[in-house]
């Protein structure tokens, strides 16, 4: 029995010193940068039930599996893969064995230096639109943050970026919120989730989504316009117009902005029952329709749609005319409501000089030189229609 219990001790003897010469033997082999054989004696090591529990074996370990990671011998790093993933997962098992936090510094150090290499090998994958390999380096980088209680929001926000590139849209969301709450902060990321809730048809969560951006960045322009186009898209003018308004407080030269203030008064004019009522928006549509054509001489919407506005003008004073029955006021009601009909005529004419090719001015311009008797320029107009 004592010659059996002797020979065990020794076995284990042998094999706690094997075992120690291996991790030995591996730390060497990386000193003299033969990376390669000092994983064959590291990897025993951490099997062993004794050196295995040992933070100085995972530290090694991921110290060997960094440097081929961060190295440049792409031999090396095409025999081993997954090194990065293997340094990674051994500075985290060494630090979780470091009780006395003896090399908590060293270890954290090598991790940031891994989770700076993530992230940038995230960002170059990205570039490349390898969109997959830059998720799955964005997520390392943000799980070495997370397991020492920080938030990469670099990473997390990348990823993002990256989910949306790959047509993701669930994940992409979901991964702009992690950001969110981890307080990144930009004004952007609300337009972003909100552009991905209004491609997927949910245009009520666009428009929660660039609220909560308002409400965190209520001066923000970009988040007032969002909020002003889809609120539109809503058909919620009364909203909208709120929008406009204050987007044209903070960028009054907006040219755009006048021409959709125009034609939220332009419909206002249209519902309106009563004539004094609609009078008075068709003169505030005019003016900011004039408004907008001289911020921006070039805008072709509003030159179009001031010659849209006479024309609804002219054909209200045409059905009034139309129940006239003295000869006399009806001439002079017709001769009125002609008067409006043509002052669409340059600016029709402008919105056809800067869009040769669209149909519709074309089309109004026929019917406005039919009825100033302009042959030749109604002419000119039916040929560009091929008739």
């Amino acid at each position: 029995m004592k010659t059996a219990v002797l020979l065990g001790t020794i076995a284990l003897s042998l094999g706690l010193q094997a075992q120690n010469s291996n991790v030995v033997s591996a730390f060497n082999y990386m000193k003299d940068g033969d990376l390669a054989k000092a994983t064959e004696f590291i990897e025993p090591a951490t099997l062993d039930a004794k050196t295995g529990a040992a933070e100085k074996t995972w530290r090694y370990r991921g110290d060997i599996y960094r440097q081929i990671a961060m190295g440049t011998d792409d031999a090396l790093k095409a025999q081993f893969p997954d090194a990065i993933d293997k340094a990674v997962a051994s500075y985290l098992k060494a630090s979780e064995l470091d009780t006395k936090d003896n090399y908590r510094v060293e270890n954290i150090q090598a991790l940031g230096a891994l989770q700076s290499m993530s992230l940038n090998a995230g960002n170059e994958a990205f570039t490349a639109k390898a969109y997959d390999t830059a998720i799955l380096n964005y997520d390392r980088a943000e799980r070495i943050a997370k397991a020492f209680g920080h938030a990469d929001t670099n990473a997390v926000f990348n990823s993002a970026l990256a989910y949306e590139s790959k047509g993701d849209a669930p994940m992409a969301i979901q991964k702009y919120r992690e950001a969110l709450a981890l307080g990144y902060t930009k004004p952007e990321i609300y337009r972003y989730i909100a552009s991905l809730e209004r491609k997927n048809d949910d245009l009520d969560g666009a428009i929660t989504t660039i609220k909560e951006g308002r409400a965190r960045f209520p001066e923000q322009k970009d988040l007032i316009m969002d909020e002003m186009s889809y609120l539109l898209a809503a058909d919620r003018s009364a909203e909208a117009e709120e929008s406009v308004k204050l987007g044209i407080q903070k960028d009054p030269n907006n040219a755009v902005l006048w021409s959709v203030l125009a034609s939220l008064n332009d419909k206002k004019a249209t519902d309106a029952t009563e004539e004094a009522e609609m009078t008075k928006w068709y003169q505030k549509a005019e003016e900011a329709y004039k408004k907008s054509i001289e911020l921006d001489p070039k805008f072709f919407d509003s030159y179009f749609n001031i010659g849209v506005l006479y024309n609804n003008r002219a054909a209200y004073e045409y059905e009034k005319c139309n129940k006239i029955k003295s000869d006399t006021e009806y001439t002079k009601c017709k001769k009125g409501a002609d008067e409006i009909y043509v002052m669409a005529v340059p600016f029709f004419e402008k919105a056809h000089e800067l869009k040769a090719d669209d149909v519709q001015t074309v089309q109004q311009l026929m019917k406005l030189y039919a009825k100033t008797g302009d042959q030749d320029k109604y002419a000119a107009m039916k040929a560009l229609l091929g008739n």
